[in-house]
């Protein structure tokens, strides 16, 4: 019993969980958004708002999987006019990939107006089990150039669509099978219309008012009780209802409108083709048929191998206009008059089987039959014409960044036309204005007005009612009554207009700057208020003496106009130290335009994202804050110390960083443009690490660009790590028009002109002069004349400097190119570089490139990049006008080849005669003129070096040192200098000499003698050079000489003179050698050390020997004899 009890408790709890959980409200939590959808009874998720169907079905940046399987129902009429980027529900291609739309969506009555859409309409495919009912689009516009078969309710049907219209639209196309409901149908459609749509896809084949296709590919297509009122226009196989009547059936249907045919061929009033197995079962058509070919109904049957389909009980109104020459007989089809036509017993003859599908009064559709099901409006009274359209003209002059409005005229609309396009062809035949207008796969675009061309990437734009037009001239519906804007657009005003009213009345107000002291208010200030503001300088301004403060930061960056009118700041001086960021006269601008300012004589301090001019130049793309730097040239120096994030300093002669970016929701874009601006800027960046490469973009004009760059120079030195150019560090943006001069150093990706490119940039029309090397202890990779690394395009742009290479991967134009350079996707198009490299060798003309003898095409345009420094300066003149003297460029460059050559060695030795002699004959290889030009401090040092390689080489420049210790219990003696030896004849027992030099190699431990040392004694007149490790060594390599007793002892009384020479140069030294007879007489007469001299004896003469050794001797003979007899008497 007690278990039971529990049972019942436990079930009476569960009861309770379903009965709360079935009282809560039902809702559909969105798998991509905060927002819930509420659920109907019938389990439909409720559409109550235009953002919650654009959410859940219609956003660009949505995956919709889930989505696309669930049933929706609108509560409301929705206007969608305000979202530009729409998505197609259910994309075309396999449910994996790209989702079909499998669910059912019940308009229930409701109207979507207003919206405009890229490649198809509201539903993009409908799956087989899918639907689509109860539903008006009205005033759609649909622009098409790539989605197959497209409609404006839907590209591809597969499902069923019930009870929906499409009412005033327009849809522009470039694609087969276009229709003004559906592109194909191989599902059903009921009860429905097409009414008062444009039609027009003048390139392509099967267009229809109504389909594009009914029936494809072997699958069966159902159309009943459905009409078009459409002017329809393609190439050929044109139908007022059907392009292309493949498979299935269309009955109960009816054509109005006008078609035609550009082909002026195949052509139907109903059908442009219809072939077997399709059958047209009660349908007329009041419509005109245009072209001299193809039917009043039905223009042909399609290929020769098609059988004709069938036409059962079909009419046609014969006061219509229709082709003179029909393609193919049909049987079923009647020719009505208008009277007819509009008679009770036509009615009875089009139902034809049928009862309750067609009615007839005097009030729908002139009075003929329609479909009771689906009514025509109301015949309704002449509709009134259409209001004027007014058109203001507006050219754009770049030199002052302003528009200027030429002309204003309007024109009347006509009930034929239809589109923008139309009211400008009308304004020409009335000779308001001219214009000149190109197709594209977009449309006609217009290329000139009143002879004023707009050369790509320049165009012709407009604005209607101050709202830029998202669609093209040729797609752009009207109501009347609007203004209609047309302005030259280009990059320097970002492709927009002002409103009309701010072009004719100007209202802007701005801070007039007349002093240094008004200048110096914005000196560091971080005030948003001020920041704002627009300022105009109204004279030069000297800030010497005055260390300024950035104006603004990064985080606070200058919004307003910044107006120079022409005027020069001297002198600006910014010193941060390495750890600041956003360093420059403005430390960052954000949709401002600074223009007509020259800063002169910078030096400008930090540590990164600096530039004499801008830090950084940030862009907001959801609120369309573009930057404009046009007309401003800098001069100085600019200094980065630090990093922005590793290995990136963003440092620039203008600017550090310019910024391009994308609105992820609306695809719209915000950019920096610079315009006409150029920097004579030494740029240096350098943290001082071991590391030569850290420093990372690094650019004589800017560090690092996303933006664009237009007809703009540098011509400063740039000494950067990696991704360093002349111009920019690293391209992310564009670049044109513009060029390069200044010299260039770094370790990575180093370039004349870029340092490297990103995939999607673009670098056209440019040139570099300047040379290119590596820094100095760096393992330098991928150094190139024009760029280090090439990612992006680059097109018709020359190098010209010579590039002194790294370690590896160098090239006379670029050190590597990431992409073909044949074919129609080539990244290098039409592109030279100078590839005789500094030692005169010559370059591959990228350092990546793999000769491939089987690839002739790549050899061929490898070669031809390929060119010598003559023919690159040539090109540079010829495509630029760059004035390059090439006289003057090699006399330039011969001489810093010679400058590279000469090589002055210190200390200046024996053995530095070779390198001596190398660089003299360098220097000599030049002109007296070029001579003159070499650098004088190398070329007196190598002067200097020359006369003391002959001093040292001719003069006794080397002295003796104290020695006396050195000869201790030697039996010499040292008479008047430490390199004046006296000694007894056979007495000596070694010498030991001192040399003052500061070379101190003489011989090595091994008894290895330097070639230029050696020790020699003049001996009979002939110098004698002495044996090494015989005659004398040296003590481990020192200058100490040891004379060896055995040759000491060798030597016979007189004075010798001798050489010790070094690398250094050499010492004399005299040995004088007394006779022991002489030092007897020295040691027993009055004065006989004066008299025992022997500093003038020479041993080689014959008359001193007598004199000096024979005489002497018999002297002492003779006293010797005397004494012996005195003895002998004793």
């Amino acid at each position: 019993m007690k278990t039971l009890l529990t049972k019942s408790k436990l079930y009476a709890l569960i009861l309770a969980f379903f009965l709360v959980v079935s009282t809560m409200p039902m809702t559909a939590q969105n798998v991509f958004a905060d927002t819930t959808l509420g659920v109907d009874s019938d389990g439909y998720l409720l559409i109550t708002s235009e953002d919650e169907l654009v959410e859940h079905l219609m956003s660009a940046n949505k995956a919709y999987k889930p989505e696309l399987s669930k049933n929706f129902r609108l509560t409301k009429d929705l206007d969608l006019s305000k979202y530009t980027k729409l998505r197609n529900i259910g994309r075309s291609g396999n449910y994996e990939s790209n989702p079909l739309f499998k669910g059912n969506f019940d308009g229930n009555g409701h109207t979507i107006r207003n919206a405009n859409l890229n490649e198809g309409g509201i539903f993009s495919n409908i799956d087989t089990n899918a639907s689509v009912r109860n539903l008006t689009i009205e005033n759609a516009s649909v622009s098409v150039k790539s989605t197959e078969y497209p409609g404006i309710l839907a590209s591809k049907n597969l499902g069923s669509i019930e009870n929906c219209r499409v009412v005033n639209s327009n849809i522009n196309s470039s694609q087969s099978g276009t229709g003004g409901f559906v592109g194909q149908n191989a599902g059903t459609i009921s009860k429905s219309a097409v009414i008062n749509t444009n039609v027009s896809a003048e390139k392509s084949m099967q267009v229809g008012g109504f389909a594009g296709f009914n029936g494809y590919a072997g699958k069966v297509g159902t159309i009943d009780q459905c009409f078009a009122d459409a002017n329809v226009s393609g190439k050929m196989n044109v139908g007022g209802f059907v392009g292309k009547a493949e498979k299935g059936t269309i009955s109960n249907s009816y054509a109005l409108g006008s078609i035609k045919a550009n082909s002026n061929e195949k052509i139907g009033g109903f059908a442009g083709i219809l072939a077997s197995p399709s059958q047209l079962k009660n349908v007329y058509v009041s419509a005109d048929v245009n072209a001299n070919s193809g039917g009043a109904v039905v223009g042909w049957k399609g290929s020769s191998f098609s059988a004709p389909g069938e036409v059962v009980n079909g009419y046609y109104n014969s006061e219509k206009a229709k082709p003179a020459t029909e393609m193919q007989e049909y049987s079923g089809i009647t020719a009505k008059t208008a009277a007819e036509m509009s008679s009770p017993r036509f009615l009875g003859e089009i139902a034809g089987s049928t009862s309750g599908v067609w009615a007839q009064d005097a009030s729908h559709n002139n009075g003929m039959p329609y479909l009771a099901a689906v009514p025509t409006p109301e015949t309704a009274p002449v509709v009134p014409p259409k209001d004027p359209v007014k058109f203001v003209i507006c050219n754009y002059n770049k030199d002052t960044n302003t528009f200027k409005k030429l002309k204003e005229f309007t024109v009347q609309p006509e009930k034929e036309d239809n589109v923008v396009l139309d009211l400008m062809k009308r304004a020409r035949d009335e000779n308001k204005f001219s214009f000149t207008s190109e197709e594209s796969s977009w449309g006609e675009f217009v290329t000139s007005i009143d002879d004023i061309q707009a050369p790509k990437p320049d165009g012709w734009m407009f604005n209607v009612n101050d709202v830029q037009s998202p669609v093209g001239v040729s797609t752009a519906s009207f109501d009347g009554g609007e203004t209609i804007l047309w302005f030259y657009g280009c990059d320097q005003n970002h492709y927009k207009a002002p409103p009309l009213a701010e072009i004719e009345n100007p209202a802007e107000e701005f801070v007039e700057i007349n002093s240094k002291e008004d200048l110096i208010k914005l000196s560091g200030t971080t005030d948003d208020q001020l920041l704002s503001k627009n300022y105009k300088l109204n004279k030069d301004i000297d800030l010497e003496g005055i260390n300024f403060e950035p104006i603004g930061s990064l985080e606070h960056p200058f919004t307003g106009k910044f107006y120079g009118e022409k005027h020069t700041i001297k002198n600006l001086t910014i010193e941060k130290d390495k750890d600041a960021k956003g360093v420059g006269f403005f430390a960052a601008i954000k949709g401002s335009t600074v223009k007509d300012l020259s800063i002169e004589n910078a030096k400008i301090k930090g540590g990164a994202v600096i530039g004499v001019l801008v830090g950084e130049a940030q862009v907001d793309a959801s609120a369309g804050k573009n930057n404009l730097i046009a007309h401003c040239k800098v001069s100085g120096t600019v200094e980065a110390k630090g990093e922005r994030v590793i290995k990136v300093a963003d440092a620039g002669g203008l600017v550090g960083a310019a910024q391009e970016k994308t609105d992820p929701n609306t695809y719209d874009y915000a950019t920096t443009t610079i315009f006409d601006a150029h920097a004579d800027v030494k740029v240096t960046a350098d943290t001082g690490a071991n590391d030569k490469a850290i420093s990372g973009h690094v650019g004589g004009l800017v560090g690092h660009n996303k933006g664009k760059i237009i007809d703009s120079t540098s011509k400063g030195d740039i000494l950067g790590g990696n991704t360093t150019g002349g111009l920019v560090g690293y391209n992310d943006g564009s670049v044109r028009g513009s060029s390069a001069t200044g010299n260039v150093k770094g370790a990575f990706n180093v370039g004349g002109f870029l340092g490297g490119s990103g995939p999607y940039s673009a670098t056209k029309d440019s040139y570099s002069t300047g040379d290119v090397k590596p820094v100095e202890g760096s393992k330098a990779e991928f150094i190139g004349g024009f760029a280090g690394t090439v990612s992006g395009k680059v097109e018709n742009c020359v190098s010209t400097g010579t590039v002194t290479p790294g370690w590896s991967w160098n090239g006379g134009f670029a050190g590597k190119i990431d992409g073909p350079i044949t074919g129609p996707n080539a990244a290098v198009k039409d592109c030279y570089g100078n590839c005789n490299d500094f030692n005169n060798e010559t370059l591959k003309a990228f350092g990546s490139y793999l000769p491939n003898p089987s690839d002739t095409a790549l050899t061929e345009a490898a070669d031809k990049m390929q060119v010598d420094k003559k023919t690159a300066e040539d090109l540079a003149n010829d495509k630029f006008g760059a004035n390059i003297n090439h006289e003057e460029t090699q006399s330039k460059l011969d001489i810093e080849r010679v400058e590279s050559k000469i090589v002055v060695p210190n200390p200046v030795l024996l053995d530095s005669e070779d390198v001596l002699s190398s660089s003299r004959a360098s220097v000599d290889s030049l002109t007296k003129e070029q001579q003159k030009k070499l650098n004088k401090e190398k070329l007196e040092a190598l002067e200097k070096a020359e006369k003391t390689l002959n001093k040292i080489k001719t003069e006794p420049t080397l002295d003796f040192l104290d020695s006396t210790s050195l000869n201790s219990g030697f039996n010499v003696e040292f008479d008047g200098g430490f390199g004046k030896v006296k000694f007894e004849e056979a007495k000596a027992e070694g010498l030991k000499l001192r040399v003052d030099s500061d070379y101190r190699y003489f011989a090595d431990a091994s008894g290895n003698l330097h070639p230029n040392a050696k020790v020699s004694i003049n001996i009979d007149g002939v110098e004698k050079t002495l044996v090494y490790g015989t005659d004398y060594t040296s003590e481990e390599g020192s200058t100490i000489i040891s004379f060896a007793p055995t040759f000491l002892k060798s030597l016979k009384p007189g004075s010798y003179v001798g050489r010790i020479q070094t690398n250094a140069g050499f010492a004399e030294f005299s040995l004088s050698v007394q006779s022991k007879r002489a030092v007897i007489a020295q040691t027993t007469g009055t004065g006989a050390t004066s008299k025992a001299k022997l500093s003038r004896v020479n041993t080689g003469d014959s008359t001193n020997t007598m004199a000096f050794v024979i005489f002497p001797a018999a002297t002492l003979a003779a006293i010797g004899i005397a004494l012996g007899r005195r003895k002998f008497h004793k």
